[in-house]
């Protein structure tokens, strides 16, 4: 890239916006970028005035931020003619910056974990007590913190499927098959599930609902072949079955199905 006046006059009015937007990292990288700029090219001196006056602000700002104050209790003034300095400086400090807010993020992540696993097994003993709703609000509280634990929602659903609650398992097997539409497991549970329930409608809906986001993969189709078998939907099953076995040969769930409903249709 070019180095010119505008190009560090557009570093140092990006230093002060993250400033303003308690973007510490990126105020100190953009102050950098202007510092490594500024020494490599000569300005013209109406620039460099106009340069110079930006870096004093620049400074000031950054030496208000707790996390710069941390090892630099003073602040870091802005000496003219230090600019060189000051880059391998500021640079350093970026570095011990960006080490907190990795640690920050490091411990945000051990804490949101062991907060799941304390509402799991708080939710697990209010379910043994018999109480559902406080166990579900629990679970719910839970499932709002998860980020990347997918085998979150599989989990409570067979909790809830163990106690009986079938019906109650169905919206965590929701966000089982919409977190991770590919996982065999959550749809051989909600067909388990449904099977256990005796009423094939809310499979149905819950499987057009996520259709919307996940589409009609072959498991989607093998599951929707199922409950529709169960619920005596014949043709409609066979439909489903071939076609995701035509996406996914030998698809177990969809074989099942498939011959349930040529037997039924005596095929």
């Amino acid at each position: 890239m070019n180095i010119t006046a505008k190009t560090i006059k557009e570093d140092l009015a990006r230093c002060k916006a993250a400033y303003l937007k308690n973007e510490d990292l990126k105020a100190l990288a953009t102050l950098a970028s202007a510092l490594k700029g500024f020494v490599t090219v000569k300005l013209p001196g109406t620039d460099r005035s106009e340069v110079e006056s930006l870096f004093r602000e620049a400074f000031a700002n950054v030496s208000k931020i707790a996390r710069v104050l941390k090892y630099v209790p003073k602040g870091v003034p802005y000496l003219k003619g230090e600019e060189a300095k000051l880059f391998q400086y500021m640079a350093a400090v970026y570095k011990k910056v960006q080490q907190d807010i990795e640690t920050e993020s490091l411990e945000a992540m051990r804490q949101r974990k062991l907060k799941i696993d304390q509402l799991v097994i708080k939710g697990m003993k209010l379910l043994e007590d018999g109480n559902l709703l406080e166990a579900q609000r629990s679970f719910r509280e839970a499932v709002t913190l998860h980020v990347d634990e997918e085998g979150l929602f599989p989990m409570l659903a067979m909790k809830l499927m163990d106690k009986g609650h079938y019906k109650a398992s169905l919206e965590y097997l929701r966000g089982a098959i919409e977190t991770s539409p590919d996982n065999a497991r959550a749809y051989d549970l909600l067909v388990t599930a449904i099977a256990k329930l005796k009423e094939t409608e809310p499979g149905l809906k819950l499987l057009n609902d996520v259709r919307k986001k996940t589409g009609e993969s072959p498991l989607w189709l093998a599951a929707s072949a199922q409950i529709k078998a169960q619920a005596g939907k014949w043709p409609e099953a066979k439909a489903d079955a071939e076609k995701s076995l035509a996406a996914k040969p030998g698809l177990d769930m969809a074989v099942k199905a498939l011959a349930k409903a040529k037997k039924a249709l005596g095929e």
